[in-house]
């Protein structure tokens, strides 16, 4: 009888109401799938029954090489399963074990011991074999459970490489409502892609591109009126909810802080000095109003290339020239042809560059950097500020020129 056809039988047996308590399903269902699955159920060093450890005892230990553990399961009475990982868990953790089971029966957990988090948050799967159609349950059970994959290690290492993609993935679900308002509010870095996306497709729709300060001033709207609706479902989809004791909290990756609202007005202030003064004495820009933003970004007057200011993650504080490849079409040699001077116009510039080349995003960046933070001291910050405005008056001075003598060569 093929794994498949036991399957069937028991799910028939289960919606009969044949497994009246713990025994019953030990003898009548994990038995009976251990045997399928390759396990010798006589060969008690193999599957030890009612394994002791710890002043209690584990309804199955299975053993490679003989007497030592590397699957626990532990079995209950059909719809009794809840509540009873803890004991498990205990379990695992003094003999370090790969994988635990939890069972009444028809529902099967497979945990990942090892992972982080709660005990929910190391379950890999659940099997239910009424619910799930046979085939996926036998799939299940021969990933997890097959005695050669498990003596070999593979059903260890398969079923740690399924809870690493699955936290993964709940780490991605966690973060992806921070992201997207830190792209909107623009406190990311990588705001000016998602600016840059609206300004192309703006200008497809009408011919007209607008400024980033127009698009930021956009985003920042679209923000204030999605947030009452976005908390208002974030409420609905999570109740509060009692702890859970079964909640073991182990450590978990600490998550990037998100920029507070604080912080965002410190951005604006620092900026809007900047521009204030850059507009005023030295006629640099045109810009009036800061955004609440990590960088600032001024036009050099030629199409793809834009002086910034900026503070990156770290306490680094930069100038630079960014230049824009996708709206230079065929003139991509640019900042190759700019390294090349390099000796040339440090010695104008009087200060080192860092030169970056990001050929995936198809932009580049010439960078003069410093020690800083918005965190900083309002004296330092003062300092700072002054830094970059004699920094990116200097880099227009120099490389505004420069860039428009290798356009006409490069044409």
């Amino acid at each position: 009888m093929e794994l498949k056809e036991h399957i069937d039988d028991i799910r028939n047996r289960l919606e009969q109401k044949l497994f009246p308590n713990e025994t019953a399903v030990r003898q009548g269902i994990v038995d009976r799938l251990l045997n399928a699955l390759g396990w010798e159920t006589f060969d008690t060093q193999s599957v030890f029954p009612e394994y002791p450890i710890n002043g209690g005892r584990v309804d199955y230990a299975l053993c490679h090489p003989p007497g030592k553990p590397i699957v626990f399961i532990e079995v209950k009475r059909v719809g009794n399963i809840e509540g009873a990982e803890r004991q498990l868990f205990e379990y695992a953790f003094h003999e370090g074990v790969p994988i635990l089971i939890l069972t009444d029966g028809q529902k099967w957990r497979f945990f990942h011991p090892a992972g982080s988090g709660s005990y929910q948050e190391r379950l890999v799967r659940e099997l239910d074999l009424i619910v799930d159609s046979s085939e996926e349950s036998a799939e299940c059970l021969l990933k997890y459970l097959t005695y050669a994959s498990v003596q070999a290690g593979i059903a260890g290492q398969v079923i740690a490489e399924d809870y690493q993609e699955i936290s993964q993935h709940r780490e991605v679900r966690r973060y992806l409502p921070e992201a997207w308002e830190n792209l909107l509010s623009g406190t990311s870095g990588d705001s000016e892609f998602l600016i840059e996306a609206v300004q192309s497709e703006t200008h497809r729709l009408c011919g007209n591109r607008p400024t980033s300060e127009q698009v930021l001033a956009f985003l920042s709207d679209f923000r204030k009126e999605t947030e009452p609706q976005k908390t208002s479902e974030r409420r609905k989809a999570q109740p509060q909810r009692q702890a859970d004791a079964n909640d073991v909290p182990l450590p978990l990756p600490n998550p990037h802080p998100s920029v507070s609202s604080s912080k965002g007005e410190r951005y604006r202030s620092y900026f809007q000095g900047l521009i204030d003064e850059l507009r005023e004495k030295y006629k640099f820009t045109g810009i009036r109003a800061a955004q609440p933003s990590n960088w600032q970004s001024f036009s050099s007057g030629i199409q793809g290339v834009r002086y910034r200011a900026t503070f990156p993650q770290g306490s680094r504080v930069h100038a630079l020239v960014k230049i824009d490849q996708k709206h230079l079409e065929n003139r991509l040699d640019i900042f190759d042809t700019l390294k090349k001077q390099e000796v040339e116009i440090v010695d104008s510039l009087g200060s080192p560059l860092e030169w970056e080349r990001r050929d995936d995003k198809r932009e580049s960046f010439i960078i003069v950097s410093r020690a800083g933070s918005i965190d900083s001291a309002d004296s330092e910050l003062e300092e700072i500020r002054e830094w970059h405005i004699e920094t990116l008056l200097k880099l227009k001075e120099v490389f505004t020129p420069e860039i428009e003598k290798v356009l006409e060569t490069l044409e």
